[in-house]
């Protein structure tokens, strides 16, 4: 059984072309440039993002300096440029049960009144 050939339009540069109804371009070089294009687009978005969360971590261990475990304000984790709305993962400290949340391998535990206790990874058992 022969599939039928139709007339479609190119989803990049939407010139008409012959071919199987499955087809969606008219070349391999608008399949590649349509891909490219829509993958430019994501990538840019996921970059901010993952700029941001480096931007976080680079934030905790210059405020860390060295230590493993400090209390900071959120304030001064604001002026700093921090975004709270991005992280990695959580992590649930299995002795209390607290949920610290991590940019990458350094994270934070809201307290009460506006202070965090920022960390280094602990290990988890």
């Amino acid at each position: 059984m022969e599939a039928s050939l139709s007339k479609l339009q190119c989803l990049y540069c939407n010139n008409y072309f012959s071919g199987n109804d499955n087809k969606k371009f008219c070349s391999d070089k608008c399949k590649n440039a349509f891909n490219n294009a829509r993958r430019k687009a994501e990538n840019k978005e996921i970059g901010t993002i993952i700029n941001t969360l480096k931007t976080n971590r680079r934030i905790i261990i210059e405020l860390l300096n060295g230590q493993k475990i400090k209390t900071v304000s959120a304030q001064r984790l604001l002026d700093k440029k921090f975004v709270f709305r991005f992280h990695t993962h959580t992590r649930i400290n299995k002795g209390d049960g607290t949920e610290y949340v991590f940019c990458f391998d350094y994270g934070y535990l809201p307290l009460k009144s506006g202070w965090y206790k920022i960390v280094k990874a602990f290990k988890e058992d």
